[in-house]
């Protein structure tokens, strides 16, 4: 059997497309309502793979191409994998480049002979090479990633809120203007929103070629918001839908498929509006924050019922060094940290990190050094952006203290005000 890995020249883009799950018709999530769906129901179905007019159309929006990975058996193309060239924000520092894995799918014929380990080895050699100390990815299952160094950074979670029980946000007097506007006035916006708000929110990506136009396109009664500041500038924006249902027992049922906010005024405006519709009496949204602002809003907390939290932004750290240095700290402190990764061996080893609030740096410590904490790669990256507390860690065994105090050290240097997040994927 002869296996090669290489890049995708762009003749190969459909067949490439027919192995990736959500073109082949084969699912990429379990059935019953996951975090990242706002519909009552179950996840939309992938029992019917792409037809080829659609896959010819997939395939001529394809980017970064040449990042693409496919494995090859005989000749024959039975793997995918892609990175894209994006931005994640770290804590204090904002957007810093990273790789975005995605299309990662093997055939059912050649699974179990490494071809996704030879996929994964020249994925992450190219992000190194390319000097991309972070790599980030959304994993369809669980189980597989962390054996390459990834560790979920950020969650997720899937609310349903009883309007009658919650009372509306407040406060009650709306700060800005709204308006329902059709799908290309919205589109115009968004880029420019996202961009501000992924500044300053830790976790988020930058979207991704084709992600706007994607949504715009989108069938169903869906309905664009936008929310208007004082000086007429667009600074919040919701997708959502009413969908009739003949069962009394989910009518009136308001389904937020997407919902951003720039500035506190918007936010609430913005879920306010939503509350507030005639005739509702539920609200469903998907892929939400875990930390959900709304619920401090509410006369009643509990009307806002978490039904499903899954992990969703997975992080890989390409470089430890230039990783740590990339990001603030909450407060002054100083760690010798042992890393073990056998994946990318270049970061083995004692790391001497400095940092605090105005920045960091992280250099290899001195043979003579010793280790305050010893962790792996994967555990790095569930940390790294803040929102995976060290505590649980330890007590589980994935931390090693060796140095007296050094735990609670790192968990302060570490913990961020807000739970990192990601409202759109890639």
């Amino acid at each position: 059997m002869s296996v090669e890995i290489r890049p995708l020249v762009p003749e190969q883009a459909v067949e490439f497309l027919r192995i990736v799950p959500g073109y082949a018709g084969t699912p990429s999530w379990e059935p019953e309502p996951p975090a990242w769906h706002s519909g009552l129901g179950a996840a939309p179905r992938f029992d019917e793979p792409a037809s080829s007019e659609d896959l010819v159309k997939a395939a001529a929006g394809l980017c970064d191409l040449d990042r693409a990975r496919a494995a090859f058996v005989d000749g024959r193309l039975v793997g995918t994998s892609q990175m894209l060239s994006l931005e994640v924000t770290v804590p204090g520092a904002g957007p810093v480049p990273m790789g975005g894995l995605t299309a990662v799918g093997v055939l059912p014929t050649h699974r179990r002979r490494g071809l996704l380990r030879a996929m994964m080895r020249a994925l992450v050699d190219d992000c190194h090479e390319r000097g991309e100390a972070l790599a980030t990815l959304s994993a369809a299952e669980g189980r597989i990633y962390g054996r390459y160094g990834f560790g979920p950074a950020t969650y997720q979670a899937r609310w349903e809120l009883d309007v009658a029980q919650a009372g509306r946000p407040y406060p009650h007097e709306q700060q800005g203007r709204i308006e329902l506007v059709d799908a290309g006035a919205a589109k115009a916006v968004w880029a420019s929103l996202h961009d501000q708000v992924r500044q300053h929110r830790v976790g988020e990506v930058s979207a991704h070629h084709g992600l706007w136009d994607g949504r715009a396109a989108r069938t169903g009664a869906w309905q664009y918001l936008l929310h208007y500041d004082g000086s007429g500038t667009a600074d919040g924006a919701a997708v959502y839908r009413v969908p009739w249902s003949p069962d009394p027992a989910t009518a009136g049922t308001v389904e937020v498929d997407w919902l951003e906010a720039a500035s506190a005024a918007a936010y609430t405006d913005v879920w306010a509006f939503l509350t507030g519709l005639d005739l509702t009496r539920r609200i469903v949204a998907g892929k939400r924050p875990v930390d959900e602002v709304l619920r401090w809003q509410l006369a009643d907390p509990r009307a806002l019922r978490i039904t499903r939290q899954s992990d969703d932004l997975w992080v890989r750290l390409i470089d430890v060094p230039a990783a740590l240095a990339h990001r603030t700290y909450a407060v002054e402190g100083s760690l010798v940290v042992e890393v073990t990764d056998p994946f990318c061996p270049w970061n083995q080893g004692l790391w001497h990190l400095e940092g605090g609030p105005d920045g960091a740096h992280c250099r290899r410590a001195p043979r003579s050094a010793s280790a305050d904490l010893s962790l792996g790669a994967t555990t790095l990256g569930a940390v790294y952006l803040g929102g995976t507390p060290l505590g649980p860690l330890a007590a589980a065994g994935l931390i090693d203290e060796h140095t007296s105090g050094a735990l609670g050290r790192a968990t302060a240097m570490l913990t961020a005000p807000q739970a990192p997040h990601n409202a759109i994927g890639f």
